[in-house]
Parts: structure tokens; sequence; C-alpha cells
């Protein structure tokens, strides 16, 4: 009777503490600003019917009025062995509202969260005139025809020397 308890409990406790593993995905898209605060943000968690299937989440992120998304941050969590993939269907840095799927397959359970960043709009188009300025270089021109030239004269006068 004793052994017989001992054995139940040993297999009680071995099966409550098996460890359940999992695979954590991050996906960042867009550009992390100083100034960029959280917005709006989301999570919900999905059982599968048939983890052989993929299975397919779409969300919408939004920001506040007066401002753009910034970048948006997407934490997906599924078995071990299951896979999940991040599509960007809408939108990008700079827009109002972005439109995500998150794509899971041979997974119990796809769990998700996300959170929008934002930044002012006219921040925003500070930022993006700054970015976008071709950049000029205003050194020393080097002469092209004159560096051939002064080459030349010196593989020749080196050659002269060392004959």
């Amino acid at each position: 009777m004793y052994a017989s308890c001992l054995l139940l409990g040993t297999v009680i406790v071995g099966v409550v503490s098996f460890p359940q593993l999992f695979e954590t995905k991050k996906f960042k898209i867009g550009i992390e600003y100083d100034n960029s605060l959280p917005m709006t943000g989301g999570s919900d968690r999905f059982r599968h019917r048939n983890n052989y299937d993929p299975f397919y989440v779409t969300v919408n992120a939004t920001v506040k009025k007066g401002f753009v998304i910034s970048y948006l941050e997407v934490t997906a969590t599924v078995d071990a062995l299951g896979e999940v993939d991040f599509n960007l269907i809408r939108g990008q840095s700079g827009s109002k509202s972005v439109a995500f799927q998150l794509v899971s397959n041979h997974s119990d359970f796809l769990a998700y969260s996300y959170l929008t960043y934002g930044i002012r709009e006219e921040e925003y188009r500070k930022i993006k005139n700054i970015i976008s300025l071709p950049m000029t270089n205003n050194g020393i021109k080097l002469n092209q025809n004159w560096l051939a030239i002064s080459m030349f004269i010196f593989t020749y006068l080196l050659n002269v020397i060392l004959k």
C-alpha cells in the first residue's frame, strides 16, 4: 500500500512538474524615435482545432488623433515545435493605422500581444524631412584626370629608378 501511494505520488508530481516548452518570437516594425509614446495595444490567445493546418490572426492597430505610428512591437508565443510568421499587410511607419497578420502552424495555440507606439504628426514630418535630405560632401574634390596622370608619372619614375 505504501509503495503504491509513493509510486502514484511520484507519477502525479512528475506529470504536474513537467515543463511545457514554448517558443516566443518578437517582431518590431518601424523606426524607434526618442519621443515615441505607447498608444494602443492588445493581446489574445487562440486554440487551434487542428494543429497541422495554418492558423491566421489579423489585427488592425491605430493611434490617437494627431499622431502617426512610429513603430509596432509584436510578441507571439506558440508550442516549442510550432512555427509563427509575421506579415505586415497594410501600413508603415508614419501612417495612422497598420494591419498585421500572424500565421501559426504545428501548434496547439497562438498567444500574442502587441503595442503600437506613436509620435506627433508634426514631429514626424520634421524628422522625415531631416532623414530624407541628401548628403553632400563639400570636402576636397580630386580631379580624376589629375590623379591618373600623377599615378602614371609616379609609376614611370619608379620604373626608371629601379632599373
